[in-house]
């Protein structure tokens, strides 16, 4: 049986086996949230479930190679850990092939805010016009999410559970529970400053508490290396959130400046947004924020 990418050039890209019919698609590593990110998929006896679909047509395409790769077996669902470019770009190519999509139906983030066409010609800026030959807006979900949801396909069980606005206001993670494998999307990076400031630093503390409650033995960030110790990774995430948090909230009550409380910071990469230096940047500021509307007796839902 032939599918509409089996002619097309270029080597796909590898999969590493986590468990039984369980593969991530690694990214790059050592480069923090910049670079291509990680995927993976789930095969079962009646079909495939991926997660996140990497950041173009091209890089969808290259994907849904790799896995047939590994199986023949139909793209019958994929599944979006959030809505950012760089996971979702590349699901026209699984709609295409005839996948159904699984996703929080909440899509904003500050990404999007100029428009669909602002942020098309800025993301063709970033991956060049030949990888986003064919794009097309694929992420409105079949099967919305927005509390936890049970997949059950082929005599897997896969648990779908939206966690809080952590990274953004459609975060989903991915949990088999009788392997123990998690697909944590962004709200793990392998560097452990995962950026809130389409999210907040008190969501991304629960969504940790989630996280340690399932004791996974593999986690997959949503950029980087497989942690060795999934419980290391979370523990570093919440040390850096909370005391980024701790500095925030002392700042505002004492009624230090955002910009003086941020003066010990290191400046942000010019044209590098999600650069180390410019994720710690862009943090303090929203946590500050943040900090301010809890000072002033604001709820979570008052933050811009």
């Amino acid at each position: 049986m032939s599918g509409p990418t089996d002619s097309l050039p270029g080597p796909p890209f590898a999969a590493t086996r986590l468990a039984d019919g369980i593969y991530a698609v690694m990214g790059d590593t050592g480069r923090g949230s910049e670079g291509r990110p990680n995927a993976g998929f789930i095969v079962t006896r009646d079909g495939v479930v991926v997660i996140d679909a990497l950041a173009s047509p091209r890089e969808g395409e290259a994907l849904l190679r790799t896995i047939r790769g590994v199986t023949r077996q139909p793209v019958r669902w994929l599944v979006l850990t959030h809505h950012h470019p760089d996971h979702t770009f590349g699901a026209i190519a699984f709609r295409r092939a005839g996948a159904r999509i699984i996703a929080h139906p909440d899509t904003r983030t500050l990404a999007s805010e100029g428009g669909q066409d602002a942020l098309i010609a800025d993301w063709v800026r970033v991956m060049g016009l030949d990888a986003m030959r064919g794009f097309e807006f694929a992420e409105v979900p079949d099967r919305p999410v927005t509390g936890t949801d049970t997949l059950q396909l082929g005599g897997r069980t896969i648990i779908i559970t939206h966690p809080g606005a952590a990274h953004t206001a459609g975060d989903l993670m991915v949990w088999l529970p009788r392997e123990r494998v998690l697909f944590a999307g962004d709200l793990l990076i392998e560097d452990g400053v995962t950026m809130v400031v389409d999210g907040s630093a008190r969501a991304l503390e629960r969504a940790l508490d989630g996280i340690d409650s399932l004791a996974p033995r593999i986690a997959v960030p949503g950029h980087g290396a497989i942690p060795r110790q999934p419980a290391q990774l979370v523990a570093s995430t919440r040390a850096y959130i909370t005391g980024l948090a701790s500095d925030m909230r002392a700042a505002v009550e004492k009624g230090v400046p955002m910009r003086r409380a941020m003066a010990t910071l290191p400046p942000a990469d010019s044209a590098r947004p999600v650069s180390l230096d410019s994720r710690r940047r862009r943090n303090a500021a929203r946590v500050y924020v943040e900090e301010e509307h809890a000072y002033l007796g604001l709820g979570e839902d008052s933050l811009p």
